[in-house]
């Protein structure tokens, strides 16, 4: 035989055979896999909505026990009822529901049934009916009681929880919540995708509330053998159930995850057939594509035979590490054979060309970024220029965001990003008139009011360079509170983008620790505990978390101040 028919025939045995046999091993692999993935799924999707939903309703709980035993705690009267009548209690309840959005009515009762209630909306019938068993069951229990309300005509469900309160010597105060759940609705909404259906069921397995359902599925779920097994054994339990449609059979797939706290449970479920169709698709997939690889690789067996290969494989040998962006790498053009070891030489003029054209290029990227980031800094300058008072304020907020950036876990383009947008984030006050950036005392209203613009103005000017559209967001909402009353665009919690809610709290923390008209420097430590305060109110937890774990880590530094705190400042 020639030597092409025996290269031939080595190929094809060596190729065909082990690929046949590792897609076949494959595809029933991997067809495993992606059923258990799906099984995962469906268990990952449950147990983090009960632990969002349980970890929701546990605070609420233990802020309506603080709140109880705030009132209870300092001196006064022994009744519950005379506590009512003290002058501070009406403040002290009032600022509780201004420190808690998702709170939308609040009673406080006596074991008489007697008390304040504030609601910030009508209450329909069944919510009320609500209130008042919770009242009752909580105040017979001494236990914590939750109750879920969905309103008929609309899928927003409320949340009714009553906690008794009663200290040493004490009679029992219960306070009770109504809760409008607006940061678990989307989780759950999120889930519910597709044909995918989520369920949140009471211990007695009640269906309270669900998203994405048929009410074929809903039925099928609220007559299953899960629930019943749920209300004896509240576990993590998984089951597949059968249900008619339109007279035909289907079957699905059902997962349910208790919430430990209201002893409720989160039902998550999808149909086999969606569940396992990626699987199916795999297989067919994998089928077609390994006959159309043996195909092809008959035909590349038949071309390589043809010729002697090693030359080309020695070429490529030493041009891949040039292909991978190692152009300082040469080829011996030695023992190639004429064509090959021209293109061998070929290859090395290539990559020495290309070497010296990467090198120059890299020398003018960082040459114009130096450019860049000094005709930044001499652009804040001017801007800290104007302000006397605040003059190198934009370099600290910079210097401070991206320490927080950093703690917060974002890559380096994020941190620069964030850098990028502090150093300009006062762009806006070229626009507004020097006599009020001057001015020596407090603004007045109609001053204070022209001074807010300067954020829109900033995004305004910045707007009109591409390259910096990516940090506007930083320019115009850096002065955005979480409760929704900042400036410009009042905008509330996860609406203002994180980066400005990042350069917020930079911003805060230098303006208290530096020289103001109104005031004096105060000390690192009491602009800590300010933002702290203000965490839910004007800043995001979760930033200002990142902020005390720098600050503390010693990662955030300034120069000692003299100044002693008062007793109340507004940042």
């Amino acid at each position: 035989m020639k030597l092409r028919h025996q290269l031939f025939l080595l190929l094809v045995v060596s190729g065909m055979v082990p690929l046949a046999i590792s897609s076949y091993l494959l595809v029933r692999q991997n067809r495993g896999l992606l059923e258990t993935e799906e099984k995962s799924y469906l268990t990952r999707s449950a147990s983090f909505l009960s632990i969002q939903l349980d970890d929701y309703l546990g605070a609420a709980r233990a802020q309506l026990r603080q709140l109880g035993e705030g009132l209870l705690a300092p001196p006064g009267p022994s009744g519950v009822e005379d506590r009512f009548r003290q002058r501070w209690v009406d403040g002290y309840l009032r600022g509780f529901l201004e420190s808690q959005p998702d709170v939308v009515t609040l009673r406080l009762l006596s074991q008489r049934g007697v008390g304040p209630q504030f609601s910030s909306v009508e209450l329909a019938p069944e919510a009320r009916e609500a209130l008042a068993e919770a009242f009752e069951t909580g105040l017979e229990s001494g236990q914590p009681v939750y109750r879920m309300v969905v309103l008929p005509g609309s899928d927003r469900p409320l949340a009714v929880i009553a906690v008794p309160v009663a200290p040493a010597g004490s009679e029992i105060l219960v306070v009770e919540g109504v809760l409008a759940m607006r940061p678990i609705e989307p989780l759950f909404r999120q889930e519910a995708q597709g044909e995918t259906s989520v369920f949140l069921v009471d211990r007695d397995g009640a269906i309270l509330w669900s998203q994405g359902a048929t009410a074929e599925v809903e039925r099928a779920v609220a007559a299953s053998d899960l629930l019943r097994d749920f209300a004896r054994f509240p576990l993590n339990l998984t089951a597949e159930l059968e249900l008619e449609v339109e007279g035909r059979s289907r079957r699905l797939l059902t997962r349910i995850s208790p919430v430990a706290a209201p002893g409720w449970g989160v039902v998550v479920n999808r149909p086999l057939a969606g569940a396992f169709a990626s699987a199916r698709r795999m297989a067919f997939n994998t089928v077609v594509s390994t006959a159309l690889l043996l195909l092809v690789a008959l035909a590349v067996a038949a071309v390589v035979a043809r010729r002697v290969s090693r030359p080309i494989q020695s070429l490529a040998e030493g041009t891949h590490e040039i292909a991978e962006g190692n152009f300082g790498k040469r080829v011996d053009p030695a023992g190639l054979g004429p064509e090959i070891g021209a293109l061998a030489a070929d290859f090395n003029r290539m990559g020495e060309h290309v070497e010296r054209q990467i090198r120059e290029l890299r020398q003018a990227a960082q040459e114009n970024r130096e450019i860049f980031i000094g005709s930044m800094r001499a652009f804040v300058a001017a801007i800290d220029a104007k302000d006397p008072y605040t003059r190198g304020h934009s370099e600290r907020v910079a210097t401070y965001a991206r320490t927080i950036t950093r703690a917060l876990g974002l890559d380096e383009e994020a941190q620069q990003q964030v850098w990028i947008g502090a150093l300009l984030h006062d762009v806006g006050k070229l626009g507004i008139d020097d006599a009020i950036l001057k001015k020596g005392g407090v603004l007045t209203s109609d001053e204070y009011e022209e001074m807010k613009r300067h954020p829109a103005i900033g995004a305004e000017i910045m707007s009109r360079i591409d390259q910096l559209r990516d940090v506007l967001p930083i320019i115009r909402s850096h002065h955005e509170a979480w409760n929704g009353r900042g400036y410009p665009d009042g905008l509330r919690g996860e609406e203002t983008p994180l980066i400005a809610r990042i350069v917020c709290v930079a911003d805060t923390f230098d303006a208290i620790t530096t020289n103001r008209p109104y005031q004096r420097a105060y000390e690192a430590r009491f602009a800590v505990e300010t933002i702290r305060r203000l965490t839910g109110a004007r800043f995001d937890a979760k930033v200002v978390t990142a902020f005390l774990r720098a600050f503390e880590a010693g990662q955030i530094r300034l120069r000692p101040t003299v100044s002693t705190p008062p007793t109340a400042v507004s940042a």
